[in-house]
């Protein structure tokens, strides 16, 4: 993980810029990066079967994005690796921000990613070994606490020091603590080029809470109402 007001303010200047270059980022997307424990990237077919949990789904050969299929019934994911790590791209998607997921994905792992739609719903998150230990509303990131930050501590203190002041631009700061958390950066490049992808029928298969999931809910006052 990456320390620094400086550091951050240079990645975030990159997403700024990033998102102003391709609008349509601002709609509705899905952007998760998994890092293996182990130097060796995980491959199309086993996070097809990690976001799956079993369901069906299918691994294709390159395409860019314009060309997966997107239609009812079938839920399209750009895979490529990034180095070590993996990069899972959904333009209009979800499926890599289900907690479900999440855990599958970051069993010999850590996963962190962004996703929002249209209608505003959004989530900033990261997990662990099967664990999904950070699960926050990016649009509403000045009604965190203390403890929603302590996991990511000093990607998300920073990004809450610098919305301070560009409360707006929540989307790109969020961007920034993927990329500092994963040290993998999305790029226009990246997005016009062709990548394998995996399709999915829905519904995934669910998973159970970790036990520190469990524990965390009960210890929280919100939950608990």
């Amino acid at each position: 993980m990456t320390d620094g007001r400086s550091a951050f303010a240079e990645v975030f200047s990159h997403y700024r810029e990033l998102l102003r270059k391709e609008p349509w980022l601002e709609t509705a997307v899905c952007w998760t990066v998994v890092v293996p424990h182990e130097p060796r990237p995980f491959s199309a077919a086993d996070l097809g079967a990690r976001v799956s949990g079993g369901t069906p789904h299918e691994v294709h050969e390159a395409a860019p994005l314009e060309a997966l299929p997107y239609y009812d019934g079938v839920h399209p994911m750009s895979v490529a690796p990034a180095g070590p790590a993996v990069v899972l791209f959904e333009n209009n998607g979800f499926l890599g921000s289900l907690p479900e997921a999440l855990r599958r994905l970051s069993r010999d792992g850590r996963v962190c990613g962004v996703y929002w739609n249209v209608e505003g719903d959004n989530r900033l998150s990261y997990a662990a070994d099967g664990a999904v230990l950070v699960n926050l509303d990016a649009m509403f990131w000045d009604e965190w606490t203390g403890d929603d930050v302590a996991v990511l501590e000093p990607e998300l203190r920073a990004m809450t020091d610098l919305l301070a002041g560009d409360e707006d631009d929540w989307q790109a700061a969020a961007m920034t603590v993927v990329e500092l958390v994963t040290g993998v950066r999305l790029t226009a490049e990246w997005l016009s080029g062709a990548h394998p992808y995996l399709t999915f029928q829905w519904p995934l298969a669910t998973e159970p809470p970790s036990p520190e999931e469990l524990a965390a809910y009960r210890n929280d006052p919100e939950a608990r109402r």
